[in-house]
């Protein structure tokens, strides 16, 4: 560079927009002599191309993506942002990613989103196993099915292929929501694709559906109906999925079963659909189950669910978020072909809200009684009652939505409830009600079945052993083909030996169960228990049927001593302990479904009450002190 007094032009220039920049072309020039002037052209160029390069890049994306690519954004409240973090989950890209995000819960976090869909198919992490003698041990996670850790990658862009497509799949923090959610809730994810034809998304969202649902085989999916995290939409909420139930677990008339079976695959027939069109009927069917609780009506409802792979769909009619509009819009969302089940029905503030009250038939008894001693009890026989609440849901409004005319099609309705002579007549006429299932106590042909089902042998009750014993294998080369030939022969005669045996053993074991199911229903008064009682009895003894027949005298007096006692209600499982003496329990702090143990052991004990006892029966929330004697014995006292 040749010396000046002046700087020139150029370097006057840089020097206003990069300060010290002649001081550093002249140090440059005087140890290589490179004039960095002449380069001056090139270094503006390059500085101004990088500068640009960021607008152009973003300018050139935008208008790929508007009008040379398709896009699938996916919401993070969808139950397909669970399927298609799941398939993406088991992808090499997601695999191969460096940064990514580690799960053991692949799923939603939103709070209606949020479920482990296969409940009943993963173990806890630790799990609890027995050992020889008996004790408990923790295999600390070890067990064959574990939470595996699965991985996804994080936020930013990823490309894959998909059905020799280059696909781009995006996941990027959503900043447009509010702070106070979990950061895991605020992001938003899209599958992208180069070209105008959008085909191979869907075909994509499809195949994450498809390997989705490829856990639902042979389970019932049951949705409830309620409102969305922090917002007042409601939506079908996928509660759990539970492996459906056989139909023949049901202890029910068979001919009843047999109807109920053959109604239900007329009604859903796909020809049915256009028969009710072509008549002008509406295309929709209601069943009933009433009877005594523990009867297996909510069973019923489970297993036809079950049997014809349809979706359960239940809605509370009490919940605090349910009125009119969010139940006719919850109604508007239930798909072609599902079970919406309705609970309990005469609990729901719509019995007989169509009749005027009745005059009452006699005088309403003193509520207040005095007794000796300065004492005052409550009149069982008329216990005060609270003020009658009033229903979220008219039951004009539910007839509306049940059966009018913007009333959803297609869909199965099943009311249960304990009490049908509390339901409204409008709401169980025919055409809301189709057919009407009456559910008895246990007869002496339930009871043997129940009986054979809780004590027949079936596959995976034993379970198998833990390691194989030993097998010597010789060398096939120092057999001849005879003596290998003669060893199949020995190996088949004797597997079948085993399955003769084995099966001669079921055989056995089928006569015994069988037979002491007819001795235990010999035992049993018929049309006096629920199904449940006798199951819940059963359960005690699963694998001692001969204890259940020894022991089931005793537990039916137990049973219906209670009843006598406490107005038909089931008695309780706990006990009180014998160790404790009976005069000394404090029958105030007792529950009142205790009381009738304590009368029993009371009568058992041959140690005396004390003077004077102040006995209070608690029935639920009814206080009532009976009196305050003096007794003189035990016989007295009870």
């Amino acid at each position: 560079m040749p010396e000046v007094t002046q700087l020139s032009p150029q370097l006057a220039l840089l020097d206003v927009f990069f300060p010290g920049f002649s001081v550093l072309s002249t140090a440059i020039y005087k140890y290589s002599k490179i004039d960095l002037n002449l380069y001056f052209p090139v270094l503006l160029f390059l500085g101004v191309l990088i500068f640009a390069s960021q607008y152009i890049n973003t300018w050139a994306w935008e208008m790929m993506d508007s009008h040379l690519m398709s896009t699938a954004d996916v919401r993070i409240d969808d139950e397909m942002y669970n399927m298609l973090m799941a398939w993406i989950a088991n992808q090499q890209f997601a695999k191969r990613s460096r940064r990514f995000v580690a799960n053991t819960n692949l799923n939603s976090r939103m709070w209606f989103l949020w479920r482990d869909y296969d409940e009943d198919g993963v173990e806890d992490e630790a799990v609890i196993d027995f050992d020889e003698s008996g004790n408990a041990v923790s295999t600390g996670g070890r067990g064959k099915k574990e939470k595996k850790v699965q991985f996804t990658p994080s936020f930013g862009t990823h490309y894959f292929w998909y059905k020799r497509r280059l696909l781009i799949f995006r996941r990027q923090q959503d900043t447009r929501q509010t702070s106070w959610g979990p950061v895991s809730e605020r992001e938003e994810i899209s599958v992208s694709c180069f070209g105008r034809n959008p085909t191979i998304l869907k075909d994509l969202l499809d195949d994450c559906r498809q390997d989705f649902l490829k856990n639902d085989v042979n389970r019932t999916i049951i949705y409830r109906g309620g409102l969305k995290s922090g917002t007042s939409e409601v939506a079908w909420t996928r509660c759990v999925s539970r492996v459906s139930r056989p139909f023949s677990t049901v202890v029910l008339d068979e001919s009843v079963k047999q109807s109920l079976l053959d109604d239900m695959r007329d009604y859903l027939h796909p020809y049915t659909r256009r028969w009710y069109s072509n008549r002008g009927i509406p295309y929709r069917r209601g069943y009933l189950l009433y009877g005594p609780p523990g009867t297996g009506k909510s069973s019923l409802s489970f297993a036809i669910a079950g049997y014809f792979k349809l979706k359960i769909y239940i809605v509370s009619l009490n919940s605090l978020a349910m009125n009119e509009e969010n139940l006719g819009q919850l109604f508007s969302e239930l798909p072609k072909q599902c079970v919406v089940l309705l609970e309990d029905i005469d609990t729901a503030g719509l019995t007989h809200t169509r009749k005027t009250p009745a005059e009452p038939e006699e005088e309403a008894k003193p509520l207040v009684t005095v007794v000796p001693g300065g004492s005052t009890t409550t009149n069982p026989a008329n216990p005060p009652t609270p003020p009658p609440s009033g229903g979220r849901i008219s039951l004009s409004a539910l007839l509306n939505i049940l059966d009018g005319v913007a009333s959803q099609e297609g869909r199965v309705l099943i009311m249960t409830t304990n009490h049908l002579e509390k339901l409204d007549e409008a709401l169980i006429r025919p055409g809301r009600v189709d057919m009407t299932i009456k559910f008895d106590l246990a007869n002496t042909q339930m009871i043997t079945t129940i009986f054979r089902s809780i004590f027949a042998t079936l596959e995976g009750d034993i379970p198998p052993t833990a390691k194989p014993l030993p097998t010597i294998r010789v060398p096939s080369s120092s057999l001849s083909k005879t003596e290998i030939s003669l060893r199949a022969i020995e190996d088949e005669k004797r597997k079948a030996e085993e399955e003769a045996e084995f099966l001669a053993l079921k055989k056995r074991e089928e006569e015994k169960v069988a037979k002491l199911g007819e001795e235990f229903a010999a035992l049993i008064p018929t049309m006096t228990f629920s199904p449940a009682e006798i199951q819940g009895f059963l359960l005690k003894w699963k694998r001692q049927p001969e204890m259940a027949v020894k022991e089931a005298p005793a537990w039916v007096e137990k049973t219906k001593k209670f009843k006598r006692l406490n107005g038909g209600q089931t008695p309780p499982s706990r006990h009180v302990p014998p160790s404790t003496p009976p005069h000394l329990l404090s029958v105030s702090d007792l529950p009142g479904k205790l009381i009738w143990e304590w009368q029993a052991a009371v009568q058992e004990s041959k140690v005396a009450p004390p003077a004077s006892v102040a006995i209070t029966l608690r029935f639920d929330t009814l206080s009532m002190t009976l009196a305050q004697r003096k007794y003189t014995s035990t016989a007295d006292m009870v």
